[in-house]
């Protein structure tokens, strides 16, 4: 097997070198105006329109993660953003693209509020230290 060197993906989206895809920042815009305007809490889930395919619902994906990094939206919105998004399959051969955006403040918050009401997580900062000693001491 070949192997690749340790660099290979670098530059990284939140460097300065690599070119930042805007697909879905003006999208990532009018859900943060939609909140401002109080039409709708942060964290609202959006559905966008179906797509014909997987690696279309992907790279859609990967675009909304991308625009936590525009620059044009933090300096607008005075912080970052937090991004939560996926895709389900609809029917055989289409897939529907969803999005959640927070302000990054009220996403820690959130988050904060879940783990003390006792919510589990996929990956909890605060207890993962634990957790891997009691699981390293068991073996």
């Amino acid at each position: 097997m070949a192997r690749t060197r340790a660099g290979k993906r670098y530059p990284h989206v939140t460097t300065a070198a690599r070119e930042h895809n805007h697909k879905m920042c003006p999208i990532a815009e009018m859900i943060a105006d939609r909140v401002a305007a109080e039409l709708e809490p942060w964290g609202t889930r959006h559905d966008m329109p179906p797509v014909p395919s997987e690696k279309t619902a992907r790279e859609i994906k990967q675009a909304f993660y991308s625009a936590r990094y525009c620059k044009q939206l933090m300096a607008k919105l005075g912080e970052p953003l937090s991004v939560q998004s996926d895709f389900v399959r609809v029917g055989d051969t289409s897939y529907v693209v969803w999005v959640r955006i927070w302000q990054r403040s009220v996403a820690k918050a959130e988050i904060a509020r879940r783990v003390s009401a006792g919510e589990p997580l996929a990956y909890n900062v605060l207890r993962g230290e634990s957790l891997c000693r009691s699981a390293w001491n068991a073996e």
